[in-house]
């Protein structure tokens, strides 16, 4: 394709000229249209109300627009050549000047295939990124069509070319069974299972570009899920999708499944197998479920006015009668405790004498008894509100609590590496915890309470009597994705899981109830779980599924040589792992195994690296604390700014499912006695698509 970065830069500058000159056009309209008097009728005022509508919707998608207004390039057989863009724009002659993704002429950039090429002769996805004089061109990736064999090796000439820090595109290594993972159905879970290099990542990644422009309207309706392993693989994949940037995709790490809570605290292994296994959310049931404490005996509470409300055995378990306590916890609260004020309020007027069949008269009793602190206490006790925080939390460290909720299911020796100070922070292996109580408890909106009285008895009210629950929000004002990521019982159209052998029990549950239509892209490699909780099997995590799993494995590695093949199997085997099955193409350097002083990592770090290309340094969890006071020169980037550094510092964790050109695994026996059976040596041992070494710190 004729053109380079510099050609593509002045293509973008001049197309968001264009866009500016059209946002201020919009924003000419409607300033004049708001200002246009009306001619006084209903129709008039309609019409205009249209219009700004219409207007604004415009508006809005070309301020959106403005980060990133181009990013690709179709050029046909036919002699035909587009940009693609997040929205379409015209000159002022009506010459088409890009594409929107969603037109028909744009479906190649999202539909073709090498097996199923439509008309394409080549296809370029352009990188850009934001800086304060505008967008920057910062690479192309371009995939050839013609002449393109499927089953060659196509894949292994890629990794020859040099890393960007960002994922390269497909290059044309989508082989023929590949292309058949990418067009799977949408209504099913697709598992792809692979060893490092095989391609797993970014076939899932063309999958979901494909689905994105296929069955565009029903996911932009209920969204898509994209779950990864780091904050940095995320950062990774960002331009790989450019649709990701509509509003319709939600990009999270385990770490952030819960709403309001983000976190990338680990446990140690000990704790975290027991957080991870699916006997938690036993627990957490019957931690929930000792909260209610519905008495077997009649109650009597006298209010502050000396006002006596006697409720006998016989109304209280009336008042329960019906309501399941299998049900969600806070909505068998409602009903029960609507019957509670209903029969209280019925009790008195009979007792005082009057009707109490007297819908008004009782409806005012129940206002007057439900602000007395004695009511509110003993009633609100019978079924006591909570939060999910609170639920785990006081199951984390308040030993009783949890001997109650884990007998016969923990043993004392489990319980006792549970509990944990209240000081604590929460963990990634908390937020599992904190999904299963929330999904347990149901919804409950605590009322805002006077400032005078206790926090803890005011959650009864009188409208608890005819209170209706209220419905999700349908605020327009934000977008799908806005509304999504706050919403822990929201849906998806379809869910992607990468690196998904990480995912423990509890994990998968939480994952489950937002894929609840079954419509998933999972991807993994069994052999790279460092969980003490990760499945064993995709049938073991994926059970639930059902005959809506279909397993494809990948087995040839395009990335990694058959030198670093060997290593990495090496260090996996000393450190008691089991190897995956695995077909290195390329041939490459020798692995470099030497002793180098901590003192001198930073300089021979940068003499080694790649003058044209990308490379990292990966070192065990231990150790990064120490390397960020070593390794202080701009060349080096840790955490979010590790992809935007010529050699990135990472942690195994943070590595999984990036590649480099070259990689230093510094202290590879502290890597594989990171976790069990050697997984996070492996991983730092197959991210190099050149050169590997292993570095012994003296």
């Amino acid at each position: 394709m004729p053109g380079s970065v510099k050609d593509e830069q002045i293509f973008v500058d001049s197309t968001q000229q264009l866009l500016d000159d059209q946002i201020a056009h919009l924003q000419s309209r409607i300033a004049s249209t708001t200002k246009a008097p009306g001619t006084g009728t209903g129709q008039d005022e309609l019409e205009r109300e249209a219009l700004l509508d219409n207007l604004n919707q415009q508006l809005h998608a070309a301020q959106a627009a403005r980060k990133r207004v181009c990013f690709g390039r179709l050029r046909f057989t036919n002699g035909d050549d587009h940009h693609v863009g997040r929205i379409g724009m015209r000159d002022s002659n009506g010459e088409i000047v890009l594409l929107d993704w969603r037109a028909p002429q744009a479906a190649p950039f999202y539909q073709a295939t090498i097996k199923e090429p439509m008309g394409l002769k080549q296809r370029r996805r352009i990188a850009i990124k934001s800086s304060e004089q505008g967008p920057v061109v910062t690479h192309v990736d371009d995939e050839n069509f013609e002449g393109t064999d499927p089953v060659s090796n196509a894949g292994a000439a890629s990794m020859e070319s040099p890393r960007s820090g960002r994922m390269a595109d497909i290059l044309a290594t989508i082989a023929t069974d590949q292309d058949a993972i990418i067009r799977s159905p949408l209504d099913q879970v697709t598992v792809v299972q692979g060893g490092p290099g095989t391609g797993k990542t970014v076939v899932a990644l063309h999958r979901a570009a494909w689905l994105l422009y296929t069955h565009r309207e029903r996911l932009a309706r209920d969204g898509v899920l994209i779950v990864g392993p780091s904050n940095v693989f995320l950062h990774y994949i960002d331009q790989v999708l450019p649709s990701l940037g509509e509003t319709d995709v939600v990009l999270l790490t385990p770490g952030q499944l819960y709403p309001g809570v983000r976190t990338t605290v680990q446990d140690n292994q000990d704790v975290a197998r027991i957080k991870g296994d699916e006997r938690m959310s036993r627990i957490i049931s019957a931690a929930i479920a000792a909260r209610v404490r519905i008495p077997h005996e009649g109650l009597t509470v006298t209010t502050t006015t000396g006002m006596r409300i006697n409720l006998s055995n016989h109304d209280i378990e009336q008042c329960a009668k019906g309501i399941s306590r299998s049900r969600r916890f806070h909505d068998g609260r409602e009903p029960f405790l609507r019957r509670v004020l209903q029969q209280a309020a019925r009790n008195v007027a009979l007792e005082t004498g009057h009707d109490p069949d007297d819908d008004d008269y009782c409806q005012d009793l129940i206002a007057s008894i439900v602000e007395d602190p004695a009511v509110r206490r003993e009633f609100n006790l019978m079924w006591l509100p909570t939060t999910p925080e609170k639920v785990v939390h006081q199951l984390l460290t308040d030993e009783l609590t949890l001997a109650q909720a884990a007998q016969g299911i923990l043993s004392s020796h489990d319980q006792r590496l549970l509990l944990r100070e209240p000081s604590d922070p929460w963990t990634t292996d908390d937020l599992p915890l904190l999904d299963e109580a929330a999904d347990a408890l149901g919804t409950w909106i605590p009322p805002e309470h006077r400032a005078e009285e206790a926090a803890d008895y005011r959650e009864l009210q009188a409208s608890d009597a005819y209170q209706i629950k209220p419905q999700r929000s349908m605020d327009r004002s934000t977008s799908l994705a806005e509304r999504a990521i706050d919403d822990r019982e929201w849906v998806y159209g379809h869910v992607i899981v990468d690196e998904a052998q990480e995912l423990s029990a509890m994990a998968w549950r939480a994952i489950r109830r937002r894929a609840s239509r079954k419509s998933m892209t999972v991807v993994g490699d069994l052999q790279q779980s460092s969980h003490p909780a990760g499945p064993r099997s995709w049938e073991q995590a994926l059970s639930w599924a059902s005959t809506r799993m279909h397993l494809h494995t990948l087995t040839v590695t395009y990335r990694i040589t058959r030198q670093i093949a060997a290593a990495a199997t090496r260090l996996l085997l000393d450190a008691g792992g089991d190897p995956p099955v695995l077909t290195p193409i390329r041939d490459g350097a020798d692995v470099v195994e030497r002793s180098l002083p901590l003192t001198g990592l930073a300089d021979y770090a940068l003499s080694v690296g790649p003058s044209d290309g990308r490379s990292a340094v990966i070192a065990p969890d231990s150790r990064v604390d120490q390397l960020r006071s070593l390794l202080t020169q701009p060349n080096f980037g840790f955490d979010d700014d590790a992809l935007d550094a010529s050699v990135s510092v990472l942690t195994a964790q943070q590595s999984k499912g990036l590649e480099f050109d070259s990689v230093l695994v510094l202290d590879p026996v502290g890597l594989s006695l990171q976790h069990e059976r050697g997984a996070d040596v492996y991983v730092a041992a197959t991210r190099a698509t050149k050169e590997l070494q292993l570095i012994i710190p003296e």
